[in-house]
């Protein structure tokens, strides 16, 4: 079971050709957390909703668990996600920051 948190740790050192079906997904995932909806240019539906910046934690945790599900669903059905849970931060830079913590189970290969 791999752990993917959505802090952007994971895109610092993206790479453009990985070694394997499974990490690809894992970076794909990352991407997918890391992505404000409506700032992708042509992918507009891309990500997590920015509307929710201000809003009292328990409920933007219910609601981006939904969007996380769906958002993994239709952008990378390979990926066989386990639980969702999420890490406040206590950061002086950025107190209260939500971070998302996905388990990938698996990953699925769709044979032609």
């Amino acid at each position: 079971m791999e752990i993917i948190k959505g802090d952007g740790k994971l895109l610092e050192n993206i790479d453009l050709c990985p070694a394997n079906v499974y990490q690809e997904v894992i970076q794909n995932i990352a991407v997918i957390l890391d992505t404000v909806m409506q700032s992708a240019v042509m992918m507009r539906s891309l990500g997590l909703p920015g509307k929710l910046l201000g809003r009292p934690l328990p409920v933007i945790e219910n609601i981006l668990v939904g969007y996380i599900y769906d958002q993994i669903e239709e952008n990378e059905p390979r990926a066989i996600l386990g639980n969702v849970h999420f890490e406040m931060t206590n950061d002086e830079k950025i107190a209260g920051k939500v971070i998302p913590i996905i388990e990938l189970e698996g990953v699925r290969t769709f044979d032609d």
